[in-house]
């Protein structure tokens, strides 16, 4: 059964966001709601959305199932495979230091490996890896932990033996393991752990402070409770994996990547520009192409391209979408492993398409 719970406005995220409430907006992201959310299934779902004028954020729901505490845009919920965009940034950013370069092959970082593989190859989704490599699930041990005993061993040991089925670097076929792959690549170039580097590269510039793979105490505290469907669920742990799903964030630390996004006169935007070039047609949607870690879309004929990603876990759902042509953006976060892609993507398209504010 649907209910209804209080809304949530924050009036402050940073000196480059300003908030405000619009009237129009209020009653549309309610109506969505309450048509689409189930809360027995969905307990909590933060949002957040950027236009030209202004940064909105709406909380629904509790941040675990009976506990009365609305989320809000600083709660933690795990992104899942939205983590992607985060890894691909990392890499652009190292690639424009001369720390590694696209074309490098993954022999290069691990001499074990002799496919043709290039970096681009694992960003664009084109490497021909599986999705998981086959060994993965005889390393699991508890079944709510998937990735918490697979480790960079175990992922090098299956590439060394792993022989591809089609040229690398030509076909979309989305791979995690791709991912995990590049994650021990760009730890090795950069010297440092993935997470480390991420803040050095990317999230201290933005002011990032919650979006992390490891939190600290003060930081477990605003996590969601995921659910699964059958109940609770705990976050995932990593040993491997970690630029694939590993990432938590929150609705105003996104907003903050995505608003960099959409600043014409950044240097970061500017760097990270590569990530939104197509790269190979999807094998999912007619209209969908790979970037580096982006999935883009041509909603319309003759429209520009939008720039989306989701994430799963089995405790979360995370949907982030961008479109710098008409200076928008959408992020939903929900503490559920039940999709929120419908919500996300009909909040994304009415505030590009339909909706008019004064109208």
């Amino acid at each position: 059964m649907k209910s209804f719970f209080i809304i949530i406005f924050l009036t402050i995220l940073s000196p480059s966001l300003i908030f405000a409430q619009n009237e129009s907006l209020d009653k549309l992201i309610k109506n969505i709601i309450k048509r689409e959310l189930d809360f027995d299934e969905t307990p909590g779902i933060s949002i957040g959305i950027i236009d030209p004028d202004s940064t909105y954020t709406y909380s629904f729901g509790e941040t675990q199932k009976g506990n009365k505490q609305t989320p809000d845009a600083n709660t933690i919920y795990e992104i899942g495979s939205a983590t992607k965009v985060f890894t691909t940034a990392l890499l652009t950013i190292m690639e424009h230091q001369n720390l590694l370069t696209y074309e490098d092959t993954i022999g290069q970082y691990f001499s074990e490996l002799r496919q043709p593989v290039t970096l681009l190859d694992l960003a664009n989704h084109s490497s021909g890896f599986p999705r998981l490599p086959h060994n993965f699930g005889s390393r699991e041990e508890d079944a709510n932990q998937p990735y918490a005993h697979y480790t960079r061993e175990d992922l090098l040991f299956f590439l060394e033996k792993y022989v591809l089925t089609k040229p690398s670097g030509e076909n979309y076929a989305y791979s995690h393991t791709g991912y995990a792959l590049l994650t021990e690549i760009i730890e090795e170039a950069g010297g440092a752990t993935f997470d480390e580097l991420l803040e050095k590269y990317l999230f201290n510039q933005l002011e990032m402070n919650d979006t992390r793979i490891i939190l600290n105490d003060e930081q477990q505290i605003r996590l969601a409770q995921g659910n699964s469907l059958a109940g609770e669920v705990p976050a995932w742990k990593f040993s491997s994996f970690e630029g694939a799903l590993g990432l938590k964030s929150t609705v105003n630390d996104l907003l903050k990547f995505l608003a960099m996004h959409l600043e014409t006169d950044n240097e970061l935007n500017d760097i990270l520009q590569k990530n939104f070039e197509r790269q190979h047609a999807s094998n999912f949607r007619s209209d969908t192409y790979s970037g580096l870690g982006w999935h883009i879309q041509s909603p319309r004929r003759r429209a520009p391209d939008v720039y989306i990603h989701v994430g799963a876990t089995h405790g979360c759902y995370a949907f982030i979408a961008l479109a710098p042509h008409s200076h928008t953006a959408v992020v939903v976060l929900s503490n559920s492993k039940k999709s929120i892609s419908n919500i996300g993507q009909m909040i994304f398209d009415t505030i590009n398409f339909n909706w008019r504010k004064r109208g």
